[in-house]
């Protein structure tokens, strides 16, 4: 029987990294845009950044480790509605990896950012017209001030799914002591709260770190070129 004090390794480093460096360089991005000025520089370069992290953990979610993988935690819109239902009992379903709903909200997220990124990329600065993305000039008037317009408000939309991520990382923790954080840096998982008792450890199959940092020097070097074609 699965104890207190049994862990078992869930998260790869990739998927770690790829957690907190994109916490960190969303409020390095948030902050840096508000100030504008000479910040606004800070604000491109985390840009790309982010926009390299999201291309790279898309390719790990086919490619990554077992729990990294997309086809690991989507479950459909039925297990993520069921799992509604276990949120505000003590006791829950366990899970290796994100459950249902974690895992909604994981894709949600990503492709939510994704769309704030590429946004910026075609969106200039109204207040002194001075600074652009860098594929601005690449397109019609038209579609900067569409792009310029949906960077601006999206990031409404951003902050809300952020608040609700962190309500529920929250609501585990209070709640159903369940802590997702700690995982998330350490990347081990009490095994009672990974499966159901008396079941064994699941075999869990983890990709190469040379494998992670081809992916990141291809996807960085995509951004790289998307970048250069706007100059």
């Amino acid at each position: 029987m699965a104890g207190k004090s049994d862990k078992i390794l869930i998260w790869d480093v990739p998927v770690r990294l790829f957690h907190w460096l994109l916490v960190i360089l969303m409020a390095t991005s948030y902050f840096s845009g508000r100030a504008k000025g000479d910040w606004m520089q800070l604000h491109f370069w985390s840009g790309y950044a982010i926009l390299t992290l999201l291309l790279f953990r898309i390719v790990w979610g086919f490619v990554g480790s077992s729990t990294a993988r997309f086809s690991h935690f989507l479950k459909g819109p039925a297990a993520a509605l069921t799992h509604v239902g276990h949120l505000f009992r003590k006791e829950g379903p366990r899970d290796v990896g994100h459950n249902p709903m974690g895992g909604a909200m994981v894709v949600v997220l990503i492709f939510a950012v994704l769309a704030q990124v590429v946004a910026g990329l075609f969106a200039a600065d109204t207040d002194t017209g001075m600074v652009n993305g860098p594929l601005a000039l690449k397109v019609a008037d038209k579609w900067v001030d569409r792009a310029t317009a949906f960077h601006a408000w999206w990031i409404n939309v951003l902050l809300i799914l952020v608040a609700i991520h962190v309500f529920a990382v929250a609501l585990y923790l209070l709640w159903k002591r369940h802590n997702l954080i700690g995982p998330m840096i350490t990347g081990r998982k009490r095994l009672d709260q990974a499966v159901e008792p008396g079941e064994p450890a699941p075999r869990l199959r983890f990709a190469s770190g040379r494998l992670a940092m081809s992916v990141l020097l291809a996807c960085a070097a995509l951004v790289y070129f998307i970048v250069r074609a706007g100059g």
